[in-house]
């Protein structure tokens, strides 16, 4: 009887530890079906942007088109014209105050409008629109007063020349240039170095190097030295 009794304790001692061993073994289970999405979700790498040649070329081609808007456009030859013709219309030129002297020099031919000179160059007698001033080859020349360049030019008796508006309809002209440093629509200042002398052309060897001064007036010439001061 005890036997039994006791062969009955060891046969439910067992079956208890078999249902709390499987009891375990099925919330084990259950803790690794739930902890897995977690484990997936923070071994998930997040997204990136990755750089494609597409990405790139619009990138680059919205750096391009912020740029090209953002540039400054060149003036046109039009608006140039445009600027130059309301600074002439505001030059005011003063007779009474006269104008500078391009270089220093001696005056080689006098202006003669009314009667002959004799060229030595090419020796004979014509008048002479302009004063013919001597200066080295080299010799800085500068604006005789406050203006606006006309025009620059190149002939076979002057050489390189400028012309310069200098207001009221007075224009000064200078001949026998190189190494100009104003260009047509230029403004330039009384003073300010406009040139230098160069060789003299082969109508003014026989004179040497020197500055062709010439002023108008309404397209009239007038003497230079009446007006330098």
């Amino acid at each position: 009887m005890f036997f039994k009794e006791k062969g009955f304790y060891i046969s439910l001692a067992c079956g208890v530890i078999a249902i709390a061993a499987f009891a375990a073994i099925c919330l084990n289970m259950r803790d690794g079906e739930d902890s897995s999405p977690m484990a997936e979700a923070s071994n998930t790498p997040a997204p990136t942007s990755v750089a494609t040649p597409e990405t790139e070329e619009v990138l680059n081609g919205s750096a391009k088109t912020e740029l090209k808007e953002t540039k400054t456009p060149k003036p046109t030859e039009k608006t140039v014209k445009t600027q130059s013709e309301s600074v002439r219309n505001k030059l005011e030129f003063d007779q009474e105050a006269g104008l500078l002297w391009p270089v220093n020099g001696d005056v080689l031919m006098e202006y003669s409008a009314d009667k002959v000179v004799y060229f030595k160059t090419l020796a004979e007698y014509r008048t002479n629109p302009a004063l013919i001033i001597e200066a080295k080859e080299g010799t800085d020349v500068k604006a005789s007063a406050d203006g606006v360049v006309e025009s620059v030019t190149t002939s076979e008796e002057t050489g390189r020349t400028v012309t310069v508006s200098i207001g009221d309809n007075f224009t000064v002209t200078y001949g026998q240039l190189k190494d100009v440093a104003v260009g047509k629509g230029d403004s330039v200042s009384e003073g300010q170095v406009i040139g230098k002398i160069a060789k003299p052309t082969k109508y003014y060897s026989e004179e040497g190097s020197n500055l062709y001064f010439q002023v108008k007036e309404k397209n009239q010439t007038v003497n230079p030295m009446l007006l330098l001061k």
